[in-house]
């Protein structure tokens, strides 16, 4: 068993900082287009119509991407002034009952941000500017963001449930 959590951690570990690389990529771009629009704007009274709107997907996109990477570092928000005081039995108890929740409401942003972005689609819903972006692209980010954070927690959840110990990332 624990060679298979080997094998998935790794895997997962892989496709996660893939995705924050990606997704830190998407946020140099959006710095890349502001400052175009600021020189296009400033030297040549030449606002543009789209950066706005891209940078906005962009900074969505990063964030969504953003999030499993974070879950992997242990990057999210914990409050550990109580929990520190806690025997490790019950430290590892409320970590297994936390992820156990958060499986659940994974799995559920994840199924209803599909819902979402499938209706968006078959819709053929448009951003209300003059680009008309399909939105169904930005919200597919929202997707695969909450899908890969989901597998992250299933991976977390396995490692404190077998009391596996991760290598170092």
């Amino acid at each position: 068993m624990k060679s298979l959590y080997k094998m998935y951690d790794k895997l997962l570990g892989y496709i996660t900082k893939g995705a924050a690389m990606v997704a830190g990529l998407g946020v140099l771009v959006t710095a890349f287009i502001i400052f175009y629009e600021v020189i296009a704007r400033g030297l040549f009274h030449a606002p543009t119509e789209w950066v706005m709107e891209y940078a906005t997907y962009l900074l969505i996109f990063s964030g969504f991407l953003g999030m499993a990477y974070t879950m992997r570092v242990g990057g999210h928000i914990r409050v550990d002034f109580l929990f520190e005081k806690f025997p490790r039995g019950v430290r590892r108890a409320l970590d297994i009952l936390t992820s156990l929740l958060s499986v659940f409401l994974m799995y559920v942003c994840t199924t209803e941000s599909w819902n979402y972005m499938e209706m968006s689609r078959e819709m053929g819903i448009v951003s209300p500017s003059t680009i008309r972006f399909p939105m169904w692209i930005p919200q597919l980010f929202m997707v695969i963001g909450f899908a890969l954070l989901w597998l992250e927690v299933i991976d977390h959840l396995l490692e404190d449930f077998f009391n596996f110990e991760k290598e170092g990332d």
